[in-house]
């Protein structure tokens, strides 16, 4: 990428109720910001099979041409996501929005309206009832700034209530998976911390010199754009580090759970994770938190040489260490990875959904754990300024899916502007992943695989990838039930 071209580039928000505009004039790695009609654009863009514009990155809002406007796959879409306060039933196979509102009041819950763009939430605010006015009143708390919190107000908010927050991102996972990068949500949370989505609509009308919330959010956007854009094709991240934190548990021969603090402290690189039961904490299962690394190899390695640690602190040979999505019932085990030194953007973290959890899926032999945990898209800021991707199951069942889950996260986080990004999965396939039905997810390694073969950085991880691809088309599956500390060579399989 030229300076030229990087000079050119641009954040531009298209909406036709501002009036009529020019046809577009976009380049290879502009973002244009969808918020209602359809872009006209020049020759020289062409849109792809989806209707959307196969160089730019478009972000999409509900009144988008290209949004999904369909109720009864918005509650599809939803009841997989685990979004929805009741399963669908006849009579609700699409949205009655006032309705669900006025039901979620009626019943003790506290609803919100959550503005949300490009993953940040930017405004929130309580919706209050008052009888037959409930509609009047939620339209007007969408409209009306007086009593949203500050900028500053929200991040205190959030920082000291953990239902606000679970709020928060119940609000960005609702748009995400409608496959939309802004809009306002409407999410309800009960006494016990349970969300779910209402609602979602589309974002009052700003340009983006008026100061508004939007427009401010669209300037920090175009900041981080115009940084993120020094690491286009040709010009890649040169201080990726890629971390993780991968859950096991400790099986008795009664098929019981031994808990992990029982032999670990809750801190350290080998620990023992929190789980709450009902109202009380406690913690069963293990962790691993290996130093970060730069290549698969190298995190593969500390992987090792924390599991090694662990194993010196277990003095019961009678338990088996197992690891996978949910080896035992009930118990949903993550295989989270870190990235740090790329920008989160949604972009992104749709690819890490197509490229590296769907690979992974097809491989999984007990997926149990969906859509409760390891949902598409789920994802968590970390302190030190990266972001850890919470979709993939404990990948220690098996070193060669642990090393190309690595590859292809660090394929992605480096050659995001160079791969395709689908707002949404086809229907089916998503189906697919959350009841973990490979025979159908298979059927999308070819198309996957030849997308990643044109990527830039794909001759550098070809080599831990390439594995995953042929077991996947052997027909080979992770075995769950065996213990994970052989394939490693750990403790009593060392050799």
């Amino acid at each position: 990428m030229s300076a030229e071209e990087l000079q050119q580039s641009c954040v531009r928000v298209w909406d036709d109720r501002r009036g009529p505009s020019d046809p577009l004039r976009m380049n290879a790695y502009d973002a244009l910001i969808v918020v209602s009609g359809a872009p006209r654009m020049n020759n020289s863009v062409k849109p792809d099979s989806a209707g959307l514009s196969a160089a730019a990155w478009m972000l999409l809002a509900p009144g988008a041409s290209q949004a999904l406007t369909d109720q009864a796959e918005v509650v599809r879409r939803w009841s997989r996501a685990g979004l929805l306060r009741h399963a669908p039933t006849g009579e609700r196979k699409a949205l009655d929005p006032d309705r669900l509102i006025q039901e979620a009041l009626r019943d003790g819950w506290r609803v919100y309206a959550v503005s949300v763009f490009h993953l940040e939430v930017i405004a929130v605010e309580r919706c209050w009832s008052q009888g037959n006015g409930m509609k009047a009143v939620v339209d007007t708390a969408l409209t009306s700034t007086d009593r949203l919190l500050s900028d500053v107000e929200l991040v205190k908010q959030m920082g000291a209530d953990p239902a606000l927050r679970r709020v928060a991102r119940a609000a960005v996972r609702a748009l995400y998976s409608l496959g939309l990068d802004l809009g306002i949500a409407i999410v309800a949370i009960d006494g016990d911390g349970r969300t779910a989505a209402l609602d979602v609509r589309q974002v009052p009308p700003f340009c983006e010199a008026d100061g508004s919330i939007w427009a401010n959010a669209v300037g920090r956007f175009q900041s981080m754009y115009a940084t993120t854009l020094a690491a286009a094709p040709g010009q890649p991240y040169k201080h990726i580090l890629i971390g993780a934190d991968p859950e096991f548990v400790l099986v008795k021969p009664n098929g019981r759970i031994a808990s992990a603090d029982r032999f670990f402290g809750v801190g350290g690189g080998a620990g023992a994770d929190a789980l709450l039961i009902g109202q009380r904490l406690t913690y069963p299962i293990g962790e691993l938190r290996p130093d970060p690394a730069v290549t698969p190899d190298e995190l593969a390695a500390n992987v090792r040489r924390q599991l090694i640690r662990a194993d010196a602190k277990v003095d019961d040979d009678s338990l088996r260490w197992a690891a996978g999505a949910m080896p035992i019932g009930g118990i949903a085990l993550g295989g989270h990875i870190h990235l740090s030194g790329v920008p989160l953007t949604s972009r992104l973290l749709r690819q890490l959904d197509r490229y590296v959890a769907l690979p992974i899926a097809m491989i999984e032999s007990d997926s149990g754990r969906r859509p409760r945990y390891g949902m598409l898209g789920d994802y968590r800021q970390q302190s030190h300024g990266g972001f850890e991707y919470r979709t993939l199951p404990s990948w220690l069942v098996s070193p060669a899916a642990a090393k190309a889950a690595f590859a292809l996260t660090l394929l992605c986080a480096h050659d995001s502007w160079s791969l395709r990004v689908p707002p949404l999965l086809p229907e089916r396939v998503e189906e697919a992943f959350y009841r973990g039905d490979r025979r159908v997810l298979v059927q999308q390694l070819d198309g996957i695989a030849a997308e990643l073969a044109v990527a830039p950085s794909f001759s550098a991880y070809a080599r831990w990838i390439e594995p995953l691809f042929a077991a996947v088309r052997q027909g080979t599956v992770w075995d769950a039930a065996a213990d994970f500390r052989r394939k490693w060579r750990v403790g009593p399989y060392a050799t």
